[in-house]
């Protein structure tokens, strides 16, 4: 079985979202303006423990779902499906799965996107200003490149948030189930390894990208590193700053590339697509500063990329 084959099986949910990005979609993120710049500036990205995430209770609803599917009747199918094939496999699941769920739940450090569409280009999502951009709000535009790769040196990974309650979860497990145990006969085709990475990425996933349905328009995806599962790599650096007066751990993320790992498109004159400055009193100050800080960082034709939403929107009311 190709790798597209397998992640056809284990994660269905990936297909829609990856055929929008290898069609050209564009991923955003919605910050402030001080970080905007100190990614640009400093050549890295930072990702934040996700006890810091807007809904705190984020990781434990995707765990909470997880954990109701498979002590399902669609649960008990798929463990007797898996130990007729691979015998012990479901106490090494569970045992591994164990282990790490506290390191997937507090442990995780993400950074959230969200779909960008075409006719945003120039206005950006209201919603996401209200939700995100605070009093000096900035959207940063991808170029979606380095997110379809296939390269394992960076150790962060990508995921589409999944949109569901914790019953809307379980119909969905139970189609999942049904998907994997009518492709037996390619799935006997590979080793045990195989199977189970695969098993517990897709279940990892599940517990860091399933999110309440309420909150569907924001078309996210999420960017994220668990440092006592996925370890370093030269492109990741644990450090601790002061964010909103608050010290944290962080992990910052190097744009930089390397062909030979296969690291391709995260250079910022690569992934940068464009800036979009949202509803705020100082726009051209930002626009100033940020322009300066894409010239520093080899960004071309800057000025070409930077737009100003003139949204008129009110944060001190």
């Amino acid at each position: 079985m190709t790798d597209d084959e397998i992640m056809a099986l284990f994660m269905p949910h990936f297909i829609e979202p990856v055929e929008r990005l290898k069609a050209g979609k564009r991923l955003v993120h919605y910050t402030n303006a001080d970080t905007a710049y100190k990614i640009i500036s400093g050549g890295q990205v930072w990702l934040r423990n996700s006890h810091l995430m807007n809904d705190y209770s984020e990781m434990r609803h995707g765990l909470s779902c997880l954990q109701s599917a498979w002590g399902s009747e669609s649960g008990q199918k798929l463990k007797n499906w898996l130990e007729k094939e691979w015998p012990g496999i479901c106490q090494q699941l569970e045992t591994t799965f164990d282990a790490h769920s506290d390191s997937m739940t507090n442990g995780t450090f993400l950074m959230s996107l969200s779909e960008h569409e075409d006719e945003e280009d120039n206005y950006g999502r209201l919603s996401m200003w209200r939700a995100y951009g605070g009093r000096n709000g900035v959207a940063l535009v991808f170029n979606p490149n380095v997110f379809l790769s296939d390269a394992d040196a960076l150790h962060v990974y990508s995921t589409p948030v999944v949109y569901k309650d914790v019953e809307g979860f379980g119909y969905w497990f139970e189609s999942w189930v049904a998907g994997l145990i009518s492709a037996e006969e390619q799935l006997k085709s590979l080793d045990r390894e195989t199977v189970f990475s695969n098993f517990f990425y897709s279940f990892r996933t599940f517990v860091l990208a399933t999110k309440h349905p309420g909150f569907h328009e924001e078309k996210e995806w999420r960017v994220f590193h668990s440092p006592a599962i996925d370890g370093a790599s030269p492109w990741l650096n644990y450090e601790i700053e002061t964010v909103g007066g608050s010290p944290q751990h962080v992990v910052k993320v190097d744009l930089r590339d390397d062909v030979k790992a296969g690291v391709v498109g995260l250079e910022p004159n690569k992934i940068l697509n464009r800036i979009i400055i949202g509803p705020c009193a100082t726009p051209l100050p930002i626009r100033n500063a940020l322009g300066f800080a894409m010239d520093v960082a080899g960004v071309p034709s800057h000025h070409d990329k930077i737009w100003m939403s003139f949204i008129p929107l009110r944060h001190d009311t």
